[in-house]
């Protein structure tokens, strides 16, 4: 029986995932997430996802195993990633406020066993309220915007911030788990709901 390793210390999608698999197995991949600036925010997701996913293959521990690596950005006129820290933080909600931002995650599915790999990604359109200005701080004293992208959390605080989305929710948690199931399914006959 194939086991199912997540390629990442996201709590988001650690959760995601241990919702369907108990015995999820998690390792944080260690890769430099640096690439090339020129890439579109599809591109550069799927190039991450592939370096995360590929660390954890040439590290030749794991039989039997199917490997899933993901990364997620926010793109509303460039490519908004992770805030560095609270002043970036309130600089980014306000670029977003009233308006409708993209969410790519990037996936990268490897199984240690086979040649059978696959690269895709999701894309989500999120709609955000017009947001005060004190909106954005009593938001940002919740501290939840650390470590995200886009500086918001969807399942968290964060929905309050949210109008509208039109796509897959979970793919704005960072893990579209619907198309993913689908091609593990279609690649190994693996259904997370068995």
């Amino acid at each position: 029986m194939d086991k199912l390793l997540l390629a990442s210390k996201s709590p988001r999608r650690i959760e995601i995932l241990k919702k369907y698999r108990a015995d999820l197995i998690t390792e944080a991949p260690s890769v430099d997430e640096s690439v090339s600036s020129q890439l579109k925010p599809e591109e550069l997701v799927m190039a991450i996802a592939l370096k995360k996913a590929v660390s954890i293959i040439h590290s030749g521990h794991y039989q039997d195993t199917i490997i899933l690596a993901a990364d997620t950005v926010v793109y509303c006129d460039r490519i908004i990633g992770k805030p560095q820290d609270r002043d970036e933080a309130f600089s980014i909600l306000r670029n977003l406020s009233g308006k409708t931002h993209k969410v790519f995650t990037g996936f990268a599915i490897f199984h240690s066993n086979t040649n059978k790999s696959l690269i895709d990604f999701e894309e989500t359109d999120v709609l955000f309220e017009v947001l005060s200005d004190n909106m954005i701080e009593n938001y940002l004293n919740t501290n939840e915007y650390t470590d995200k992208a886009g500086a918001y959390g969807i399942q968290g605080y964060g929905e309050l911030l949210v109008n509208s989305i039109r796509g897959s929710y979970p793919n704005v948690m960072g893990l579209p788990i619907g198309k993913i199931n689908k091609y593990l399914y279609e690649l190994y006959q693996f259904n997370l709901l068995n």
